[in-house]
């Protein structure tokens, strides 16, 4: 894969795919990386940076976190998140969206040095104005697209997990050779980062989570529910509704979905893929979903459910833990397992 190296931002990078040798770790060189949560993406992220011979500080709200003892065992002495900002020339914020403003501006903001880099996993916050950097530093994004154990078990296969930059704010002249190098610490830039705006990662992460991950999900959900009420054994629907799914995946993701589709397949799996699957998708309604996200309702809707304690995601967590679908999984994996 050949790159395109850029020395511009925003809208300059949009789809301009950045690799290993487009980076240079030496930026960090003799700086301070402060991570900010020590969590899901903050600990495997860390412990790849350690790797790559960065500096680090980690900072955790208090002791009596677990993250705190956490990274205690992985040999890193925590301290409080308002110290690790100030000690730091680069802060990369890893915590959870919705808290996220609130502790900014309780301990990040005014410990920040002047032209530093402060760098978020995730645009949303700045996006939708919940937090507002100050001026005189720069502004960064770098995501990579995975969970963060995958994260880190492909920088220890010695591959890397594809991410995304972004740089909205440059006041040192070299916020993107910044930001290149965090991506090139965790392992991304061996299989290439794209440049993106931080309302394309967003909002295109947003978009994702409702339409793909929420229509597969429930699509699964469907087709147990269905073929249970018809009459077919449970363990068999579930099988059918997930595992058959996940044998495939993989392959369309290595080889393309038409080679999987015309090659790889059956001739009746193709002939159903091809005529019947398009009846179970509602473009109209993946259309309304995108508009709704690109307008900030779905963004403006999640704030409001954190902040009356998530009472509707609180509900369907008990009424999903409770189907006969999730009964049926954890009796599926004990017999069956792997297979």
């Amino acid at each position: 894969m050949e790159s395109k190296r850029t020395d511009l931002f925003e809208e300059d990078m949009e789809n301009v795919i950045y690799l290993d040798d487009d980076a240079d770790l030496g930026v960090l060189k003799n700086k301070k990386v402060a991570i900010i949560g020590y969590g899901i993406q903050g600990r495997p992220q860390a412990l790849c940076m350690r790797d790559s011979g960065l500096d680090l500080i980690i900072g955790i709200g208090d002791p009596s976190r677990s993250s705190w003892a956490a990274a205690k065992e992985d040999g890193f002495d925590p301290v409080t998140i308002d110290e690790a900002t100030a000690a730091a020339d680069l802060v990369y914020i890893l915590l959870a969206d919705p808290p996220q403003p609130e502790i900014y501006y309780q301990s990040i903001h005014d410990n920040l040095k002047p032209n530093c880099t402060l760098a978020f996993c995730h645009g949303f916050n700045v996006l939708y104005g919940a937090i507002k950097p100050p001026e005189n530093v720069n502004v960064v994004l770098f995501v990579p697209n995975g969970p963060g154990h995958t994260v880190r078990q492909k920088y220890l296969d010695g591959s890397g997990i594809y991410g995304a930059i972004s740089v909205e704010q440059d006041v040192t002249g070299n916020a993107l050779d910044m930001v290149l190098a965090l991506a090139k610490s965790v392992g991304s830039l061996r299989v290439g980062s794209v440049g993106v705006t931080f309302q394309q990662e967003t909002e295109g992460d947003n978009f994702e989570e409702q339409v793909l991950y929420g229509g597969v999900i429930h699509l699964m959900k469907a087709t147990f529910e269905t073929m249970v009420a018809g009459g077919y054994p449970p363990h068999f629907a579930y099988a059918k509704a997930i595992r058959s799914l996940r044998t495939v995946v993989d392959v369309m993701d290595s080889i393309g979905i038409e080679e999987y589709i015309s090659r790889r397949s059956s001739r009746t799996c193709e002939f159903a893929v091809r005529m019947s699957g398009p009846r179970v998708i509602d473009r109209d309604e993946i259309q309304n979903i995108f508009d709704e996200t690109e307008r900030g309702e779905f963004a403006a809707n999640w704030m409001q459910e954190w902040a009356l304690g998530m009472p509707r995601l609180h509900r369907m967590r008990r009424t999903g833990a409770d189907s006969e679908m999730e009964k049926t999984g954890v009796e599926w994996r004990e017999k069956f397992g792997e297979g």
